[in-house]
C-alpha cells in the first residue's frame, strides 16, 4: 500500500501539486503501478463508473498542460499495468496536441505484449495517432478472443478503420459468433463499412436495429426458462440466420468498396 504522502503525490495533478513540488529522484524516477491507480482514481474517478460510463478526459487534458512530465510518467505505468484507460488517453492527448513525445514509442513498445481488450485499445490508439490502417490487423486477431467481451469491443473498434475486403470477410464471420453482441457490433461495422463515405447517416452511427430484417436474423431467440448456468446451444437453425444476416452484410459492403 501507497504512504498517505506517496498516494497524495500520485494525484498532484488533480490537486494542483506538480512533479516541481517532488524531489528530483522522485520525479525521475519511472511511477509505480500503484502510483498509476491512485493517480487514475484522482483524475477519472471511481474505477467501476470509468468501466461503467466511459472515462471523461478533462482533467487529463487540465493536468497535461499542468504537468505533461507527470502525465506521462503516471500513463508510462498505466500501460504496464495494461490499463485499457492508459492507451486511450495517450490518444486523446494527441489528438488534442498534448502527446508526449514518446507517445506512439510507449505504445508500439506495449504490442508485443498486449492482448484482448487491451491490445485493441492500443492498437486504436496508434491508428489515431499515426493514420495507419494496418494496424487493424492486431484487432481483428481479437475477433478470435476466448471471451466474448473482447470479441465484441474488437467488432466495435473497428468501425474506426477504413474498410477492406480482409476486414468485411473478419467482420462477417464475427456475425456468425454464438455471442449476440459480437453479432450484433460486427453487423454495425458491416453496415456502417457499407455506408457512402458522404453519408450524413454515418453520423450518428447506423445502427442494425434500424434494419428489422436483419436484425431478426442475428438476434438470439427468446427461450424458455432455464437454470442460469446453462447455456443456450446454437441449433443449425440459428446458425444459417446468422450467415444468411452474414451474406447480406458482407455482400452489401464489398459492393461499396467495388464503388470507392
Amino acid at each position: 500500500m501507497l504512504s498517505a504522502p506517496a498516494e497524495f503525490r500520485t494525484a498532484a495533478v488533480a490537486v494542483g501539486v506538480h512533479d516541481a513540488d517532488m524531489t528530483s529522484d522522485e520525479a525521475a524516477r519511472p511511477a509505480t503501478v500503484d502510483e498509476w491507480r491512485a493517480w487514475r482514481r484522482a483524475v477519472f474517478g471511481d474505477p467501476y463508473l470509468v468501466w461503467h460510463d466511459g472515462p471523461e478526459f478533462s482533467r487529463l487534458l487540465r493536468a497535461a498542460r499542468a504537468d505533461p512530465v507527470m502525465v506521462e510518467r503516471m500513463l508510462t505505468a498505466g500501460l504496464d499495468d495494461r490499463d485499457v484507460v492508459a492507451a486511450e488517453s495517450l490518444a486523446v492527448l494527441g489528438e488534442a496536441g498534448f502527446a508526449p513525445v514518446r507517445a506512439r514509442e510507449l505504445l508500439r513498445a506495449a504490442v508485443p505484449t498486449a492482448s484482448n481488450t487491451f491490445l485493441v485499445s492500443v492498437a486504436t490508439a496508434l491508428h489515431r495517432l499515426t493514420a495507419e490502417e494496418s494496424w487493424a490487423a492486431a484487432i481483428v486477431a481479437v475477433l478470435g478472443a476466448r471471451h466474448w467481451t473482447d470479441r465484441m469491443d474488437a467488432a466495435i473498434a473497428l468501425a474506426r478503420f477504413a474498410p477492406t475486403a480482409d476486414l468485411v470477410h473478419a467482420l462477417g464471420r464475427a456475425v456468425c459468433d454464438s455471442e449476440y453482441l459480437v453479432r450484433y457490433h460486427a453487423a454495425n461495422t458491416l453496415l456502417r463499412y457499407a455506408q457512402p463515405p458522404d453519408d450524413p447517416e454515418v453520423d450518428p452511427p447506423v445502427s442494425v436495429y434500424r434494419e428489422p430484417g436483419l436484425f431478426e436474423l442475428i438476434a438470439t431467440p427468446r427461450a424458455e426458462p432455464r437454470r442460469r448456468w446453462r447455456r443456450r446451444r446454437d441449433s443449425p437453425g440459428d446458425r444459417a440466420r446468422w450467415q444468411a444476416a452474414a451474406d447480406e452484410l458482407v455482400g452489401n459492403a464489398l459492393a461499396r468498396l467495388d464503388d470507392r
